[in-house]
């Protein structure tokens, strides 16, 4: 019997917050927990047989495309986290993918949605998805946090500008800009002010373009108005202008 045949189980995948993964103030940082959700989604994705080593012998690759995640109550140094992963639909060019984090008394961290496409890794462009994985199972069970296809606000006037050179340690299989990375480059434009007062939230994040080893990133925040709390719209531009990120983070004041 094979995996499309049978019914689809939604697993956890655990992991130990380290004292790399927390920020000042203890907490679980969006990067590191998206890494999390990140390493899950691929070992799901392995388990039903469309891993990044599957596809990377018919020369193509997952890449993210879109995320939308909330975090409910965050994670601190030394917790147990566990990250159920499973996908929600295949479209013709787009596969949707939901999280749901929680500690190991059952309480909730965080949900997230994702959007994925597959790449084809000679043109690095998007292509339809594979037949095989279209046929897969999809998993049975509601997240109440749903995609926005709206569109980002731009940043016309960035209140905090910042650079960075892209690393070797920054890149993934692909050979480009981890995801995670962007996550990090984008929280870390906003204000001084606000990290000593306020932790994230909130993030929603789109994926346009990628950057390379050696490329020098901007980094543009300015805020948005929010109830309850803070918001800002980030952009990471690369070479020549180009728009490689867009994103939204909120915000709330910590205890």
């Amino acid at each position: 019997m094979s995996v499309m045949d049978e019914p689809y189980e939604i697993r956890s995948e655990w992991f130990t917050v380290r004292s790399y993964d927390v920020d000042a103030g203890d907490r679980l940082t969006l990067p590191a927990l998206c890494g999390y959700m990140q390493e899950a989604a691929g070992i799901d994705a392995t388990r039903l047989g469309a891993g990044m080593r599957r596809l990377a012998e018919e020369g193509l690759a997952w890449v993210l495309h879109r995320m939308r995640l909330e975090v409910t109550t965050p994670a601190r140094g030394g917790d147990r986290v566990g990250v159920a992963t499973w996908p929600r639909g295949f479209g013709r060019l787009v596969a949707e993918r939901d999280f749901d984090v929680h500690d190991a008394e059952g309480r909730r961290v965080a949900v997230a949605t994702s959007r994925w496409v597959v790449v084809d890794l000679s043109t690095r462009r998007a292509v339809r998805l594979p037949e095989s994985i279209r046929a897969l199972p999809v998993g049975d069970r509601e997240v109440p946090l749903d995609g926005d296809d709206g569109p980002f606000p731009e940043v016309e006037t960035a209140e905090v500008e910042r650079r960075f050179e892209v690393r070797r340690g920054d890149l993934d299989v692909v050979n480009h800009v981890n995801n995670t990375r962007y996550v990090g480059w984008a929280v870390e434009s906003v204000p001084d002010a606000v990290w000593e007062s306020h932790h994230p939230t909130g993030l929603e994040i789109l994926f346009q373009k990628e950057a390379r080893y050696g490329e020098s990133v901007r980094a543009r925040t300015r805020s948005l108005d929010a109830d309850g709390g803070l918001r800002f719209a980030h952009e990471l531009r690369g070479p020549g202008d180009a728009l490689l990120v867009r994103a939204v983070t909120r915000w709330r004041p910590s205890a």
